[in-house]
């Protein structure tokens, strides 16, 4: 039974990914999909997975468009759900809380991911 209330559009974008105020490298990814509530990425094998409920700033990269030059649409998101994927990876599910879209510049600021707490629940 499909849950869902708003459609998604499968689509790889590049995605930067926040954990807080605190300072490091950010997480460069790519989405699997997205909707107007929702994100499905595929986490990088390096990075510590996020604990479910654990809140994250995303800056993901929109094509380019004539009209308005790069954009990036800034999602406050919180994690949904932690599921395996092919090899080592995973796809981590995000509920949108925010959205907001501004000119692209640098991406989004500097955070530490390597140092997030070790998840506590993963769905199978």
């Amino acid at each position: 039974m499909d849950r869902r209330s708003k459609s998604r559009i499968d689509v790889q974008l590049t995605c930067y990914v926040g954990a807080g105020r605190i300072k490091a490298a950010p997480l460069r990814t790519l989405t699997e999909n997205v909707s107007r509530t929702g994100v499905l990425m595929r986490w990088v094998d390096d990075i510590p997975l996020p604990h479910i409920d654990r809140k994250l700033t995303l800056d993901i990269e929109l094509p380019e468009n004539s009209d308005f030059g790069p954009r990036v649409m800034r999602c406050r998101a919180q994690v949904a759900r932690v599921v395996p994927a092919s090899g080592n990876s995973h796809d981590v599910a995000l509920r949108v809380l925010s959205m907001r879209f501004m000119k692209s510049r640098r991406p989004l600021k500097q955070y530490d991911l390597l140092n997030m707490p070790v998840p506590a629940t993963r769905v199978s």
